[in-house]
């Protein structure tokens, strides 16, 4: 993780794995990025969305993205609020532990209880507020005591450019 402040206590302080399940994660302003992946991402996506509020998915092709690739997902909105993973990049499936490509939110939720209706929830304001949001902190996954760091950034994409359908996710 790239990181101008080696002293951010995100970055150092891991929660004591039998500790009360916590969650340390902080929204951040885009202008706050730090790593050169999702800053890479953001600038993509804000170039290919030109004059729309927007890109498609169709905008974001493997060329498109192919200095972030491995550090992204892109996940579909399906009905009833959960989403199918699409995309899966090396280095998200490994942070993950498993290999998100072609499950959906539910699928996730029945390996670790509660995780994917979570990534679900978060998505899904993704979508509502049609705008990119950013987040940098440490995440401690209750089900299954999973700890990581991330800079991330989650961001609707729209085929019409105003109704959001996917979202891509940049973490690293």
């Amino acid at each position: 993780m790239g990181c101008d402040n080696p002293d951010d206590p995100a970055l150092k302080t891991l929660p004591d794995k039998t500790a009360t399940p916590q969650r340390v994660r902080t929204a951040i302003a885009l202008d706050e990025l730090r790593n050169p992946f999702v800053r890479e991402a953001l600038e993509t996506w804000e170039r290919l969305r030109g004059n729309r509020r927007m890109p498609a998915r169709a905008d974001m092709t493997p060329r498109a993205m192919k200095g972030f690739l491995k550090y992204m997902t892109l996940a579909q909105a399906l009905d009833g609020g959960h989403f199918r993973y699409r995309i899966s990049g090396d280095q998200v499936n490994i942070q993950q532990g498993m290999m998100l490509q072609g499950l959906t939110t539910a699928d996730i939720d029945t390996r670790i209880a509660g995780y994917g209706s979570q990534l679900a929830r978060l998505y899904a304001r993704v979508l509502r507020r049609r705008e990119v949001c950013a987040y940098r902190g440490l995440y401690f996954r209750p089900g299954d005591k999973h700890t990581f760091a991330h800079e991330s950034i989650m961001a609707p994409l729209a085929d019409d450019g105003e109704t959001p359908d996917h979202i891509i996710v940049v973490a690293a």
